[in-house]
């Protein structure tokens, strides 16, 4: 274990099917660290048992359709984005959550690997569900479990791709489903899989867009914020707190929409706060942390691209599209793209 609590490569703890690289006390760790500095990064919320139900939760929600929405598009094109995926390619999937978009992927590579291998009657595939929260990497293996690929389940940062890589086959199909993409710095998310990416691996993801350009800026808040201040979603947001004593009126939750410059120009994000309105203590593990009247706790936050944006941040990042789908309504895009070479 290195100063940080994490578990080093070699030290992982292993099963059968799943290693261990982030434990739930480094998460807490984590946590404590974050709150000590006013800080709530969005891959705390989905820590444990609380977190694991409460997005199970969001995204059953009528109000909080995004990640359905993906799904959806990924169903209706299916098939023509397998033939585009050569056979015997490892499929790995950063950010897992219960594994539904994986397993319906997972589904159609089988059925491609059979239907051009019909003679030896087996599949020359592996799986690796990655996420923090080890009960979702549990919920993805066993949404598989009927499947006739090989599967390992790993919990660890995306941040740790260059030290998880060293536990799968080449070629891979690296996956970020979930709209989790947008949840990234784009030139952190896209240069940290450019850098790690091999020769024949192809990369993955899905979008929830901005709505349709020409809409009128105060148009496009509503219509954003309409979403995601949903009353589902900000108690989603909340939990880390509720989770270690506070009560709901300890605190309010702001959402805002902004428009940041980058270097393709102007694009929107959210920016949420937790404001603190009465003195507390939160005991975390084995520590203690006093939170303070006034105080303000950064969050984590959302892009909402457009399409077009996409493809520009792709493109001075080193990748090239191979196939894309954008659904009916321009609201959502699923990108297969490659290492320019």
């Amino acid at each position: 274990m290195n100063s940080t609590g994490r578990v080093e490569f070699g030290q992982v703890s292993e099963n059968n099917e799943k290693i261990v690289m982030t434990s739930k006390e480094d998460i807490e760790k984590r946590l404590c660290q974050c709150l000590k500095n006013h800080e709530l990064p969005d891959y705390l919320l989905y820590m444990g048992t609380g977190g694991t139900k409460n997005w199970l939760k969001l995204d059953e929600a009528k109000t909080f359709p995004v990640a359905r929405q993906l799904k959806v598009l990924l169903e209706k094109n299916l098939d023509s984005i397998v033939r585009f995926i050569p056979t015997g390619m490892s499929l790995v999937s950063v950010g897992v959550g219960n594994g539904e978009k994986e397993r319906i992927f997972l589904e159609a590579l089988v059925r491609k690997n059979l239907a051009e291998n019909p003679s030896s009657g087996k599949v020359s595939m592996r799986y690796y569900p990655i996420d923090i929260n080890s009960e979702f990497v549990d919920i993805a293996l066993e949404k598989v479990d009927n499947l006739p690929v090989e599967k390992k389940g790993i919990v660890g940062f995306i941040e740790d791709i260059a030290i998880l890589k060293e536990n799968w086959r080449l070629p891979i199909l690296f996956c970020v489903l979930g709209n989790t993409f947008c949840n990234y710095e784009p030139e952190f998310i896209l240069q940290l899989v450019h850098e790690n990416l091999e020769q024949g691996d192809l990369f993955f993801f899905d979008a929830n867009l901005l709505p349709t350009e020409g809409t009128e800026g105060q148009s496009v808040r509503r219509s954003v914020l309409g979403t995601y201040a949903s009353r589902e979603n900000a108690l989603f947001n909340m939990y880390p707190l509720l989770e270690y004593g506070m009560a709901p009126e300890d605190f309010d939750f702001e959402l805002l929409l902004a428009h940041v410059n980058s270097k393709i120009g102007g694009v929107y994000r959210t920016r949420k706060s937790l404001y603190i309105l009465k003195d507390t203590e939160l005991k975390i593990g084995t520590e203690t942390i006093g939170l303070r009247e006034g105080d303000i706790i950064r969050m984590g936050f959302t892009y909402k691209y457009t399409y077009d944006q996409i493809t520009a941040f792709l493109e001075i990042c080193g990748f090239e599209i191979l196939k894309a789908f954008r659904s009916e309504d321009q609201a959502n895009a699923i990108i297969l793209a490659k290492k320019c070479i």
